[in-house]
């Protein structure tokens, strides 16, 4: 495994270097979305127990594992026209194996969206759900509306075809407490050519409907359906020749992690992984520690809520009014839904975790990005503006090692929780290693040094 420190020009692939870490005290918990708890109070449940940092530094080995970029057999046939009517479809498994195939799901048309200016949404049908409002189902997928592109994007993704042969893309996943809003990171990939989509998951974002209990889920497996669904409208619309990067950011990051793995999902030729909640603070032996005291929330029912603490750091870093940069809608103020961690879906978490612990086989390349520290104490330090206030990046690097043979760690020095939305240095650092990386992995095509340095400089 690689761990690159990411400070070098950030349109480069960084050197390597070993990985050597803060792992300070852990306490309290932050948030996803800059509003609620994600992850580290699960101590809370736990009487006296104090949550434990393990050391203080890592080393990592390199892995002379070979895996292919590509992953999965060539799914659906593509139809070039975004504009067609509305699908319906039953996502595909790899022929040959026992994978679960997922309900037929039936895609709205485009329209606009009501959260970004100029960007669109779709609405996805999944089929049956007992926890939706109407006992079914839905996403919905985000992208920039194509006939908001500037000249200039238009033109660089039409190049990528004709050029280079290949159309690229990213398919985007939110974390816990979160939904797509990220402006500035889809601007970003456009800026290049790179057609951006994310999906917001159901009884998230746009997603969620009154009466639901947002974000619950009792199997991270199920969101396989959307994920399923938004590879697939990406390749009707970009073509067969699509490449794709996954990217998924926190609890997201967990979710790809195993969707990726087990679906084997055809078109997504590499996973980058932002701050990616693979383990919980500590190390895994804490998680298991932890579990009885789930289990007995549990006894009460799945929707029991969980006495979690949020100190609201995570928003302090993020929101322009307590010090941040950004002045993106909550979850709460953009959809009105209001998130409370839940047993079972603290457990469908604790089960994904393990999957990973157990140790996954991705078929393809994977990055995982972290800050270069942690701060998860019960008090403000103005020092948590350059740092993950809402999980132990040092467990996270390790639990990364258990991910597939082909695994790349960076460190981003003074990152937040969300790389995209760090100060501005950390956070162009993290967008060029992205892109490095990923043109050599997901892409594997040219993109002009000018070009990534220019889209940086308007980070």
């Amino acid at each position: 495994m690689t761990d690159m420190a990411a400070r070098n020009n950030p349109a480069q692939a960084p050197d390597a270097q070993p990985s050597v870490s803060e792992n300070p005290e852990s306490a309290a918990v932050a948030v996803d979305g800059g509003n609620s708890t994600e992850s580290a109070a699960v101590s809370n449940m736990a009487s006296n127990s104090g949550a434990t940092g393990g050391s203080g530094a890592s080393s990592s080995t390199s892995s002379t594992s070979s895996t292919s970029g590509a992953s999965g057999a060539s799914g659906a046939s593509a139809s070039a026209d975004p504009s067609a009517a509305p699908v319906q479809t039953l996502a595909d498994s790899p022929s040959g194996d026992d994978r679960p195939s997922h309900p037929p799901y039936r895609v709205d048309d485009w329209r606009d969206d009501d959260i970004i200016d100029g960007y669109q949404r779709a609405t996805v049908h999944l089929g049956p759900d007992p926890e939706g409002v109407d006992g079914q189902a839905i996403a919905t997928f985000v992208r920039k509306n194509p006939d908001k592109l500037s000249f200039v994007e238009r033109v660089r993704r039409k190049l990528r075809h004709r050029v280079f042969g290949k159309p690229l893309a990213i398919m985007y996943l939110h974390g816990w407490n979160d939904y797509f809003y990220r402006r500035h990171a889809s601007e970003y990939w456009e800026s290049l050519g790179i057609a951006f989509y994310a999906v917001d998951l159901r009884r998230y974002g746009r997603s969620y409907r009154a009466g639901e209990t947002a974000g619950y889920i009792e199997d991270l497996h199920d969101y396989a359906a959307e994920l399923d669904a938004l590879r697939d409208q990406i390749v009707r619309e970009m073509g067969d020749d699509v490449h794709i990067l996954a990217i998924g950011h926190s609890e997201g990051g967990l979710i790809m992690s195993l969707w990726v793995n087990r679906e084997q999902p055809h078109h997504v030729r590499a996973l980058a992984l932002n701050s990616p909640w693979l383990e919980l603070q500590g190390n895994t032996m804490f998680r298991l520690i932890t579990t009885p005291v789930l289990k007995g929330f549990l006894l009460a029912g799945g929707k029991t809520p969980l006495p979690l603490n949020d100190p609201g750091f995570y928003g302090r870093t993020i929101e322009r009014d307590s010090g941040g940069e950004w002045d993106y809608p909550s979850s709460l103020a953009a959809t009105g839904a209001q998130f409370q961690p839940r047993a079972g879906w603290m457990q469908a978490i604790f089960r994904g975790q393990a999957e990973v612990a157990a140790g996954l086989d991705i078929q393809v390349p994977v990055l995982v990005c972290t800050s270069d520290r942690s701060m998860l104490q019960g008090s403000w330090d103005e020092a948590m503006r350059e740092c993950d206030v809402v999980l132990d990046v040092v467990a996270i690097r390790q639990a990364a090692l258990k991910l597939g043979d082909l695994v790349t760690v960076a460190r981003i020095r003074g990152g937040i929780h969300d790389l995209t939305m760090s100060r501005p240095e950390a956070r162009r650092h993290y967008f060029g290693l992205v892109t490095s990386w990923g043109g050599q992995t997901a892409w594997r095509t040219f993109l002009p040094t000018p070009l990534v340095r220019s889209a940086l400089g308007r980070l």
